[in-house]
């Protein structure tokens, strides 16, 4: 009803607000900076005691994470005595970045890891994942662990991630931990936009289909660009083409989404210069992946297009935004202004970090970010589909009063008069019956109009009772009914007016009057004139009522 719409849209904003904060404060609270909360003593930072070796230069004082910025290609490696003191378990974590990693002891390699894979047909993009090293601790006790690393990308030679020590099953529990924000936030997305999916069911009456479903995409997209951007996906899909190139896919279909759904929802003035965006978009990714696959240009090479493509879109969105919103003084394109503008801000502020190289945390900001962005969005989603539905609820009683008697709530001539011109230009057959109420003003000045409503109602409810599925019933003014029978025979209209006449008597027994209806009918054949046949029919009921009052 439109007096809930005041409160129904607070109350979504507040509740998604609630639930923006409350899981950002809970993963906040619950976070252990070590990263160790589950088998707390099966797993270890191993960042101290490496002698660091790159370009004839030895380091024995750094400790882990460290990057040296070397020329792509450039060997350089660490390493450090085995001895039971510090190789406490037996599985050493690291992270390469895009980089070759091989592990030796005094020499003979154990573990090998190439960025270049010369398994395929086509050269994959780079990939940056977990290596697990065994560390055979027993039959090693005195000698050198080495491990060296190469990078053919400028972004990472020379970078030496952070290491762990554990044992197998805790060094996934671990990783899984320290990136449990960033997939609970995702799994949330996701789930929130495959019930949007569901709800088109149900609200794809309102028109707003094509909002719901870019809703929903951007989610889904912007769930696994999420688990993309952490270091989970490894573990959730271990092939390694989607593990290097999901981020770059996802990277290029989510500003796509984004400019779709402007195009066709926000900004429909905007839809061939937005159109030509969304092609370029399309166009830019399939070229990288060409470029990627024949070995031309690698895909960490070619972001900095795809960087380019996205600010050509943020511009030119803000600015369409911009003037839809002022010039053609659009409020909802102002709304909009206001959410993307928030999403600029924060995307700007977490290209600007992995710009300088601050790489930590900077996936949990990222899923920050976008799920409260998402929120926002969904909010509006939802607000939108409220509104919708008020007005259509709105409408739908206008029509219902339009078409329904006030006090039988049976229908009104506006009823009947829609329902005799659709059997009409059908073609179809019918009886007309039409009936007065007799006595009626007596009742009225006897009784009182309270039972004068009463006759007028139990008048209509035999009528329509008796008619049932065979036909329907309706009151055209004060005392007069009409009926249309779909059922043309005339021991069926006999049949029906002893219904009527038992039916009456029944429910007036206690009453100090009695109910009496004047019938008139005729069948109505295709082709008659209604306006000619309509008034024989009433001749005929004004005959009988006249023959009933002789008679009393």
């Amino acid at each position: 009803m439109p007096t809930n719409k005041k409160n129904i849209s607070p109350i979504i904003n507040i509740t998604l607000l609630v639930v923006y904060i409350s899981t950002i404060l809970f993963f906040s609270l619950t976070d252990d900076s070590s990263g160790m909360v589950f088998n707390r003593n099966k797993i270890a930072t191993f960042n101290e005691g490496w002698t660091i070796s790159y370009n004839n230069i030895i380091d024995e004082t750094t400790i882990l994470p460290q990057n040296y910025h070397l020329k792509p290609e450039s060997t350089y490696s660490i390493e450090r005595t085995i001895n039971r003191k510090d190789f406490i378990y037996p599985v050493i974590r690291i992270r390469s970045s895009m980089m070759d990693v091989h592990a030796y002891i005094d020499n003979q390699i154990i573990y090998s890891f190439d960025v270049t894979s010369n398994d395929t047909l086509f050269h994959e993009p780079y990939p940056s994942s977990w290596q697990l090293i065994d560390i055979p601790i027993a039959d090693s006790l005195g000698k050198t662990l080495k491990i060296t690393f190469s990078s053919p990308t400028t972004q990472f030679s020379g970078l030496i991630n952070s290491i762990m020590i554990g044992r197998g099953e805790a060094i996934i529990i671990n990783l899984i931990q320290q990136n449990f924000l960033i997939l609970i936030i995702s799994i949330l997305i996701i789930l929130l936009s495959i019930f949007a999916l569901i709800t088109i069911f149900w609200t794809k009456k309102l028109g707003i289909t094509k909002h719901i479903i870019y809703l929903a995409s951007f989610g889904i997209t912007a769930g696994f660009w999420i688990i993309s951007e952490s270091t989970l996906l490894q573990i959730l899909i271990p092939n390694r083409f989607w593990v290097s190139s999901t981020s770059y896919i996802l990277n290029l279909l989510l500003p796509l989404i984004i400019v779709l759904f402007f195009r066709d929802v926000v900004l429909e003035g905007f839809k061939k210069i937005l159109t030509i965006i969304a092609t370029s978009i399309l166009v830019l990714l399939v070229c990288e992946f060409i470029l990627q696959l024949t070995g031309t240009v690698s895909l960490i090479t070619s972001t900095i297009f795809s960087i380019i493509m996205i600010m050509i879109t943020a511009i030119t969105l803000i600015v369409s935004l911009i003037y839809e919103g002022f010039k053609k003084d659009n409020p909802r394109a102002r709304h909009y202004l206001l959410i993307f503008s928030a999403l600029l801000i924060f995307t700007a502020i977490i290209m600007g970090l992995f710009i300088f190289g601050v790489y930590q945390n900077l996936g949990k900001y990222l899923a920050v970010g976008v799920f409260g962005f998402y929120l926002l969005v969904m909010s509006d989603a939802f607000k939108s589909i409220h509104d919708l539905l008020d007005t259509r609820n709105k409408s739908l009683i206008y029509k219902q009063l339009a078409y329904e008697d006030y006090l039988t709530k049976g229908g009104n001539r506006t009823a009947f008069e829609q329902d005799i011109e659709k059997f009409i230009n059908q073609g179809i057959a019918f009886r007309l019956v039409l009936l007065d109420l007799n006595h009626l003003k007596q009742i009225n000045d006897t009784y009182g109009h309270t039972e004068g409503d009463y006759a007028i109602i139990e008048s209509y409810n035999s009528l329509n009772e008796t008619v049932k599925d065979n036909g329907k019933s309706y009151r055209i003014s004060g005392d007069e009914f009409a009926c249309i029978i779909y059922d043309t025979r005339n021991e069926i209209f006999e049949k029906f007016k002893d219904q009527v006449d038992q039916r009456l008597k029944e429910r007036v027994k206690n009453k100090p009057y009695e109910l009496v209806l004047a019938f008139g009918t005729k069948i109505y054949i295709e082709g008659e004139n209604f306006t000619a046949f309509y008034k024989k029919v009433d001749t005929e009921m004004y005959k009988h009522k006249k023959m009933l009052k002789t008679r009393a």
